[in-house]
């Protein structure tokens, strides 16, 4: 009991011996924001005041619920599907050098270029709703997914590897035990980077067009001058962004616990 005890009160320590100096710095930037934008009368349409941003996700989360629904419904399917297809994709490049040495350089493309852009051409052939938004997020998230997993994959450790042919293991046996294993930290790689796309993406995707989503939202409230409510609703944004960071995090430690 009192080992658990122990063991506890560490982590929390740990907790906040890594937390406190970055919440000190956010409290002293917040702190002189205030006090400019009062010693310097900024109006409000210009610059919000903290105090009135933290107002604004009191009082209005009511009437931004249903825009944060629709981004976290976009964000989420669109990076779920970009890992999916990267991971299918990088396992069937493995297979296939040929193939590898071809598709390589639209990878690179792909991560390149933002994608965004395709978002006014895709209203036209797609539609206005939710599918151009997905789209633009699986393609500007799934090609990292698939260069960190393929890197993961050829940098099998092979001793391991034909011990377990030797051993007469199945090819999926091969896979889960032998080439997953040693891939598992280059494809978590993939996945936090496609996590951070995915959102940056996403957001953009809706401030381009269409309707729906903290983006089109955000633009209309700076249209309208209500700048403490565009504030809040990037807080939002990047609340999402962390809880989705940190889940993957989470799983890759639990993943990967004895591997190393």
């Amino acid at each position: 009991m009192k080992n658990n005890i122990a063991v506890t009160g560490g982590s929390f320590g740990r907790f906040i011996s890594c937390t406190a100096p970055a919440a000190v710095l956010l409290a002293a930037l917040l702190a002189f924001w205030q006090q400019q934008c009062v010693a310097r009368g900024i109006p409000e349409w210009m610059l919000a005041k903290p105090s009135d941003i933290f107002r604004a996700l009191a009082s209005g989360f009511s009437e931004t619920v249903p825009y944060l629904a629709n981004t976290c419904f976009n964000i989420l399917a669109g990076f779920f599907l970009a890992v999916l297809i990267g991971m299918a994709l990088a396992v069937l490049l493995t297979c296939s050098p040929l193939l590898a040495q071809a598709a390589t350089p639209i990878m690179i493309v792909l991560c390149c270029v933002p994608m965004v852009t395709l978002v006014p051409l895709l209203l036209v052939m797609v539609s206005t709703g939710s599918a151009p938004k997905i789209i633009v997020i699986v393609l500007q998230s799934f090609a990292i997914v698939n260069m960190n997993a393929s890197v993961g994959f050829a940098g099998v450790d092979h001793t391991r590897l034909e011990l377990m042919q030797s051993m007469k293991a199945t090819r999926l046996q091969q896979f889960r035990y032998c080439i997953l294993r040693d891939a598992m930290p280059h494809i978590f790689t993939g996945v936090k980077l496609a996590s951070v796309l995915s959102m940056i993406s996403g957001v953009s995707a809706e401030m381009s067009g269409g309707s729906g989503g903290l983006g089109n939202y955000i633009s209309s409230l700076v249209g309208y001058s209500r700048m403490p409510e565009a504030f809040a609703c990037i807080i939002y944004i990047a609340l999402l962004g962390l809880l989705l960071y940190g889940t993957i995090s989470l799983l890759e430690k639990r993943l990967t616990r004895g591997m190393h």
